[in-house]
């Protein structure tokens, strides 16, 4: 009875003793660059004068370097193709305004590889960069229509969360929620961005 006992012991220390294989053995966890493509969707948070501004779509294009298992670095460029506004004063005259923006973040991303199922792997990222906004008014009086256009660029941080699906080692989608925050001039231009892609691993 006591060989059995102390063999059983001896059994459990040796196996606790095996090193167990780590996220970094994982063929979905390696080190290496990546690069995605995706479509996004632009939900306008704005305030002030464009508060009424409509939604847009668009498309946002990344790359990065995987670290290790848990984090990465990444800089995204996203493009919005049209959030658009359209008014009426009392008089009949209509004026309707076109912004189209450029979004360009760097950005520390966390991971959280799936224990048991790692080809599933939710994130948080965060960063800075800058938000572009190109913008046309257009004016529809009695005696004829006119146009302006203007531009503007500030500073903008960003936040990010979502999941990638690994197909493969090199092959994966993903999907995440974004908000984009501008700066000094631009500050009343916030958005909500939606985005879904594939990525490619190197």
């Amino acid at each position: 009875m006591k060989q059995v006992l102390i063999r059983k012991i001896l059994i459990a220390t040796i196996l606790f003793m095996i090193p167990s294989p780590t996220l970094a053995d994982d063929i979905f966890n390696r080190p290496g660059a990546y690069i995605g493509l995706g479509m996004s969707g632009g939900l306008s948070e704005f305030d002030g004068g464009a508060r009424s501004a409509g939604d847009s779509p668009g498309f946002s294009i990344r790359g990065g370097y995987r670290l290790n298992d848990y984090f990465a670095t990444e800089i995204l460029y996203e493009y919005m193709d049209d959030f658009e506004q359209e008014r009426r004063d009392l008089l009949g005259n209509r004026a309707g305004a076109h912004l189209t923006t450029n979004n360009f973040s760097w950005m520390g991303k966390l991971l959280a590889p799936t224990a048991g199922l790692t080809n599933l792997q939710p994130y948080v990222s965060g960063g800075l960069g800058f938000l572009n906004v190109d913008g046309m008014t257009r004016v529809r009086e009695f005696d004829g229509t006119i146009h302006r256009t203007g531009s503007g660029t500030e500073f903008a941080g960003r936040v990010d969360g979502g999941v990638d699906y690994f197909f493969t080692p090199e092959i994966a989608t993903f999907f995440d929620v974004g908000y984009v925050m501008p700066t000094e001039q631009l500050e009343h231009l916030r958005y909500l961005s939606l985005g879904l892609g594939v990525k490619y691993n190197f």
